[in-house]
């Protein structure tokens, strides 16, 4: 009987490993959500502290670099303050929310995620701010590489990593920060009217701008590359 009873307790445990391992596998929810007058921003990752639900009446999905500069114009243009959100947003301080009002707008790069570029010769690899980093890994993967260094969580994009500092446990080379292994960036920053309202700039480490533009937290510009 006691042998017996040791089995159950095996199954049973075995059971409720297989249900955590299940359950924790599973996506988050997505952080938008819109009524007819308002968008919400949450955090798809865990509730802390020192974060907070962000709000803005509009939500636009730009899918192309021009359509992203284009949405920047417009928020320029009308004096807008502007939130860049992913498909898994999860790292909202309070610092980066837009104002309370009417005069915000998220800017969505969940659709902004087609290309990837990948120079073997070069060992350099050059895609879309919204790509995410599970389609990041697989593609380069494809090609016979693989990245240096990179967080656990595969749902950030690759403009997200850059900006935010997130890193791995490498002792490679550089070391885990992904931001020390970029080679060069795009950055969509407002402009005067003249320029359209907003402008892209290519930045290379000989740049004074380079390093301040990879670990920005979205403050400096969007970045699309």
């Amino acid at each position: 009987m006691a042998d017996l009873c040791r089995g159950h307790h095996l199954v049973l445990l075995w059971v409720l490993a297989t249900l955590v391992t299940i359950s924790s596998a599973m996506p988050p929810p997505n952080p938008i959500k819109c009524n007819k007058t308002d968008c919400q921003l949450s955090n798809s990752y865990g509730i802390w502290g020192d974060r907070q639900t962000c709000h803005a009446p509009k939500i636009v999905y730009p899918t192309t670099e021009e359509e992203l500069r284009q949405e920047l114009a417009n928020a320029n243009k009308n004096n807008l303050k502007v939130k860049v959100v992913t498909r898994f947003s999860h790292t909202i301080p309070k610092l980066a929310c837009p104002s309370t009002g009417n005069a915000a707008v998220f800017i969505s790069t969940e659709k902004y995620d087609s290309n990837i570029n990948v120079d073997v010769e070069k060992r350099t690899a050059t895609a879309d701010g919204g790509v995410g980093l599970r389609k990041f890994i697989d593609t380069i993967e494809k090609a016979g590489l693989s990245l240096v260094a990179a967080p656990y969580w595969e749902g950030v994009t690759v403009a997200g990593v850059i900006s935010t500092g997130a890193h791995g446990s490498s002792w490679w080379g550089k070391g885990g920060a992904v931001h020390d292994h970029v080679t060069g960036l795009s950055l969509i920053v407002p402009a005067n009217e003249a320029n359209g309202y907003a402008k892209i700039i290519k930045l290379i480490p000989q740049d004074p701008l380079f390093n301040a533009a990879k670990v920005s937290l979205g403050l400096l510009g969007i970045i699309s590359k």
